[in-house]
């Protein structure tokens, strides 16, 4: 059956789908901070994982709560292990199949092959370039995928899987990412391995967050713990926010010091709704 599609270069301004290769490992930090790479376990894990499913050709899905690091993990992992067979697409809110075609088809470096009004004969260029050769697929935001969308990307992998097994697809999504897959069980059925992120624990914080950036390095635990449990909640995203304010407060007045009452200021302006209190009960002024 031959269906309306929209795939050439004068779709590519409208189609929320961001394809590429992978982006450079400093655009991988929040608002490009100078923060150093760090191996957490769930990183560890990540590259584990990523690394057994390409072995097999399978599909992996990473998931968690929003900040927690997903992406610079699989990010981190595919630049390890499959630097030039990775393809990213990330997805904004409800794209629909002639988009996702649209993004496949230019990463892929097919879409000036590719017809305008034949969806079929599109499917058929996306599914003979990707049996070309290896390829690792990292679809981001996998939330935003529906039901349609995510039966697509079920069946290339198993047409993939019968003719030639070159595809590997690697999924990171958060909120409901978990529950999408679930209710689709055909796609459940097929994923290799899981992996659900967590936000740091206090022990993590202590042993992380020194090394994640200088501005931290000398600060003491109590400081640390008292300001993961006040505002970031083992949350990366949030302390590398936090870092970027610190850092823009330190650089107008180098004469400040880091203590829990710049960490405040700073949280204020983060979220101006919050209120602190001029004095806490833990000791600290």
């Amino acid at each position: 059956m031959t269906t309306p599609t929209t795939t050439g270069p004068a779709a590519a301004s409208t189609v929320p789908v961001r394809s590429d290769r992978l982006p450079n490992p400093a655009d991988d930090h929040f608002l490009g901070l100078d923060a150093n790479p760090i191996a957490t376990e769930a990183v560890r894990e990540t590259e584990s994982i990523i690394k057994h499913t390409l072995a097999v050709y399978g599909m992996a899905c990473i998931h968690g709560e929003v900040g927690l690091g997903k992406t610079f993990a699989a990010h981190a992992a595919c630049r390890k292990l499959a630097p030039y067979i990775t393809l990213t697409l990330q997805f904004a809110v409800g794209p629909n199949l002639a988009q996702i075609r649209s993004a496949l088809l230019r990463a892929l470096g097919k879409a000036g092959d590719a017809p305008s009004n034949n969806a079929d004969l599109c499917d058929q260029i996306i599914k003979d370039a990707l049996a070309a050769s290896d390829h690792l697929l990292l679809l981001d935001e996998v939330q935003h995928l529906g039901h349609t969308a995510l039966e697509y990307i079920r069946d290339l992998w198993d047409s993939n899987q019968k003719i030639s097994k070159t595809l590997t697809v690697i999924m990171v999504g958060s909120d409901n990412t978990r529950q999408k897959i679930l209710h689709r069980k055909a796609f459940h059925n097929r994923i290799h391995q899981w992996q659900q992120f967590s936000p740091l624990t206090p022990a993590e914080v202590l042993g992380t967050i020194p090394h994640y950036h200088r501005l931290w390095r000398d600060a003491p635990d109590d400081l640390l713990l008292w300001t993961d449990d006040r505002a970031c909640h083992g949350c990366f995203r949030t302390w590398a926010n936090l870092t970027l304010v610190l850092r823009g407060i330190l650089e107008d007045d180098p004469t400040q010091t880091l203590n829990q009452h710049l960490v405040r200021k700073a949280l204020r302006r983060l979220d101006p709704t919050t209120r602190f209190p001029t004095h806490d009960t833990d000791g600290w002024a």
